[in-house]
């Protein structure tokens, strides 16, 4: 019994100065997360992000003791609980689930899982033998025809639509078909960074389309700004080239001269002058 409070406070004082370390401490969900999943986000985060799977009490036990000294980080307690994986990293959180956003790993369909997508089983030659094969794929709704020894799919075939609870018998299918139609990646529940905890929703905001609809709405700000001649620093510059433009095109309509329009005026006048000369020597 002593042995293992001792150990438990030795691992509460390894997350202590863990926290103390890293700039970002992170939570991912477990819940459905297969092992391959957390494997190959080790390999992809190596020398990035360490992982640590411990127990709810034990992290809370942590983040009590260092609430003093990292401000707002006990907010992350209410984050704490049930199936959980601690990554201690130097990238800010974005960054982070960024990355395993795009280490997605296919999954066979488990009974009782919502497809993520329309699950499509394609037309072809499956390879398998005829037998108790046919009846299963008839089961699960896709036609089939036996040529040249095996048994082929006719046509692409949606099995399941997005949202839909997959079946046991259909899971069954698909993974005779080596078919995997689940793409996951691993999602943080939430992350503390910078005395701020970043909850899974806002971490999941895809930043490359908010960059975008910055842009726009920047670039939409100018021509606004231009279209009601409103000078600001990024219109300013627009707005005095078009009124140089204006000024030019009234002093060259009224004939009134100024150190830029005296050149352009004398050259209608001289064209003009010409002109009249033509038509004289014409009468």
């Amino acid at each position: 019994m002593r042995a293992s409070i001792v150990a438990k406070a030795s691992l509460v004082d390894t997350l202590v100065k863990k926290f103390q370390s890293f700039d970002t401490i992170a939570i991912i969900d477990l819940r459905n997360v297969r092992g391959r999943q957390i494997n190959e986000a080790r390999k992809t985060l190596r020398g990035f992000a360490e992982f640590r799977q411990v127990k709810p009490t034990v992290v809370k036990l942590a983040l009590r003791k260092v609430q003093d000294k990292m401000p707002r980080i006990e907010e992350l307690s209410s984050h704490v609980h049930g199936m959980m994986l601690l990554v201690f990293s130097n990238l800010d959180p974005f960054k982070l689930q960024m990355i395993l956003k795009r280490n997605v790993v296919k999954l066979r369909a488990k009974a009782g899982e919502l497809a993520p997508d329309d699950i499509v089983v394609p037309a072809g030659n499956t390879g398998i033998p005829p037998g108790p094969i046919i009846s299963e794929l008839n089961t699960a709704g896709i036609p089939t025809r036996i040529d040249t020894g095996s048994v082929w799919i006719t046509k692409d075939t949606v099995v399941a639509k997005k949202g839909e609870k997959i079946a046991a018998h259909l899971a069954a299918v698909l993974s005779k078909l080596n078919i995997a139609p689940i793409s996951s990646f691993l999602v943080l529940r939430a992350a503390y960074h910078g005395g701020s905890v970043f909850t899974s929703e806002v971490l999941q905001i895809d930043s490359e389309k908010v960059r975008k609809e910055i842009s726009g709405a920047y670039e939409a700000s100018i021509k606004l700004a231009v279209g009601v001649w409103y000078p600001v620093r990024e219109s300013t510059p627009i707005l005095i080239r078009m009124a140089l433009s204006h000024s030019d095109a009234l002093s060259a309509a009224t004939w009134y001269p100024t150190p830029r329009s005296i050149r352009r005026l004398l050259a209608l006048a001289n064209i003009r002058a010409s002109t009249l000369a033509n038509l004289l020597k014409k009468s």
